[in-house]
């Protein structure tokens, strides 16, 4: 067997943990993200063949595949758990890759809400900006629900040690899922600056001389 026929067999191991791993932890309404977003990873760490120059970086890039499959069967167990296990309240679960933290809260005594914050790629071409999409589960164990999703930009030149994020009105006005969105920054190693909460007041200010309209962030 040759190097591009062990690498398919390899591929196909690796579709095999993540769908093993959905079958044995079915996820609600999260399936409608998670699936899509472990098949994306996958296929993009597939291509990495093409540019390993050298065995070491084989050896990293069939790892890179062989770790991806793991971390996605070990996460789906730990939000099966978090979901359907009575046990102290979950933390946001994150990926080392640090492009998605989900905060799934227990079903067993009454619904609580899901909240999944990830990051998009090429969703925008300022720079220096990085655009996320923060998804609330209200239903989570349906996998009908689609959930309520909103676009956050974020600064990704850090200054000062935080981010300044910014999100539409609607979610603003949702102060509980506002602050939770601030908790998913924190997950990922990020101090968010989250505008309305730690400059409510922002919107009573005059807009510089020569602007009109409404100055919103």
């Amino acid at each position: 067997m040759d190097l591009a026929a062990k690498h398919a067999a390899l591929c196909q191991g690796t579709l095999l943990v993540a769908e093993a791993a959905e079958d044995a932890y079915r996820l609600g309404g999260l399936d409608r993200i998670l699936n899509p977003w472990i098949r994306d990873r996958l296929g993009s760490l597939r291509h990495l063949l093409d540019s390993c120059d050298t065995q070491r970086q084989l050896a990293a890039d069939t790892r890179a595949l062989a770790s991806a499959a793991t971390e996605y069967s070990e996460l789906r167990d730990q939000l099966f758990s978090d979901l359907h296990h009575t046990r102290p309240e979950p933390p946001w679960r994150t990926t080392r890759r640090k492009d998605i933290a989900i905060r799934a809260q227990s079903r067993v005594l009454y619904r609580q809400p899901t909240f999944v914050l990830r990051r998009l790629d090429g969703g925008t071409n300022i720079p220096g900006a990085e655009t996320w999409d923060f998804t609330v589960l209200t239903n989570p164990s349906d996998p009908a629900d689609q959930g309520t999703s909103f676009v956050v930009m974020a600064d990704s030149q850090k200054k000062s040690g935080s981010i300044t994020v910014q999100v539409a009105k609607e979610l603003e006005s949702e102060r509980a899922w506002y602050q939770q969105l601030e908790y998913g920054f924190y997950s990922l190693g990020a101090t968010p600056f989250l505008t309305a909460i730690y400059d409510p007041d922002r919107h009573r200010r005059q807009p510089p001389d020569g602007l009109l309209g409404e100055f919103d962030l």
